[in-house]
């Protein structure tokens, strides 16, 4: 999928609402109809789950779209594909 900007999350926890908050900045900074790529190489099965609802519940509070979600077993990893409204 393209994408305008992309955010690394990493090395923020899932449940703190740090990552909320720098996926927030980021969606401040971009244009209507732009595309930001979230990810983490490095999460936890839980905190896949965390995070799948946070960023969906934040969408649905700030009206951007959440386009996709992936997640890897083996690699730890999750991504998310969020539209700028």
């Amino acid at each position: 999928m393209n994408y305008n900007r992309k955010v690394d999350i990493t090395d923020l926890c899932a449940t703190c609402g740090l990552s909320i908050a720098k996926i927030s900045k980021e969606l401040e900074d971009m244009q209507s109809g732009d595309v930001l790529l979230v990810f983490s190489d490095e999460i936890s099965n839980l905190d896949k789950v965390s995070m799948k609802y946070n960023v969906s519940a934040f969408c649905r509070k700030s009206g951007d779209e959440l386009l996709s979600w992936e997640t890897s077993e083996q690699e730890d990893a999750l991504t998310f594909y969020i539209k700028k409204r």
